[in-house]
């Protein structure tokens, strides 16, 4: 995997996109996915950009980072916790996966902070997959051992914000074409649903952790338009690799 992309280059990416090369996965109101598939190494690589009118980018960047929050409204999220091995930090996270899907976990490392560009306030976070010697693979959980994310956030000028995601990954075995279809037209826009929720919650649960997210189900999503990429035969909606 090629380094990670340097702040500057995040914003660049974030007020005018380079979508050369990258397919529309989906899409809601507020959030535009793209993908794209190197087949060399059959990583995954997705761009997320988002502009969300009633959440401040400081609210979601501390939503983002708090993992005992994250157990509480990500129903997808089945353990997480933070690990170490020495003086190296990092985290356990664990992904509930449908139908007969093996679970996927990963362990972690975390890099975060503020900058101060120009006129504007950026917020950025990004997770490397990292070795634990001793968080070790378990049975029947598939470890996921390449895997990067990075995150960049600000205002929107008014009381929002934009953001630009970057995600890539190689997801090891075989992902069928049905949860890819459900991911793009069900999975992308419940998933913003459940973290814009998480978001409003968030300041009202910092005072009182017993109250409850509001949960998101399949009825609740607004029609949504995906790409040809999932609703054809072709072997990009297929990733096809023996388990290590």
């Amino acid at each position: 995997m090629e380094s990670s992309l340097t702040i500057e280059e995040l914003i660049q990416e974030m007020d005018k996109p380079n979508l050369t090369g990258w397919k529309l996965f989906a899409q809601t109101p507020s959030v535009h996915v793209y993908r794209r598939i190197d087949e060399g190494n059959k990583l995954l690589r997705y761009k997320c950009y988002s502009h969300i009118t009633d959440v401040t980018p400081e609210i979601f960047y501390k939503v983002a980072l708090d993992i005992e929050y994250r157990l509480i409204w990500d129903k997808y999220l089945k353990e997480a916790r933070e690990i170490n091995d020495g003086e190296k930090k990092g985290v356990y996270w664990q992904v509930s996966m449908p139908l007969f899907i093996d679970n996927r976990d990963y362990t972690f490392l975390r890099d975060y902070g503020e900058y101060d560009i120009g006129d504007r306030h950026f917020y950025y976070a990004m997770t490397r997959a990292e070795h634990f010697k001793n968080v070790p693979p378990r049975k029947k959980i598939v470890r996921i051992e390449t895997c990067q994310t990075q995150t960049l956030l600000c205002s929107d000028g008014a009381k929002g914000l934009k953001s630009i995601f970057v995600y890539c990954e190689d997801p090891r075995g075989n992902i069928p074409k049905a949860v890819w279809s459900w991911t793009a037209k069900f999975g992308v826009p419940l998933y913003a649903k459940l973290t814009h929720n998480a978001c409003i919650a968030y300041p009202q649960w910092i005072k009182d952790k017993n109250i409850k997210v509001p949960n998101v189900t399949e009825d609740d999503i607004d029609q949504v338009t995906t790409n040809d990429l999932v609703n054809n035969n072709n072997n990009d909606n297929e990733i096809k690799q023996e388990k290590e």
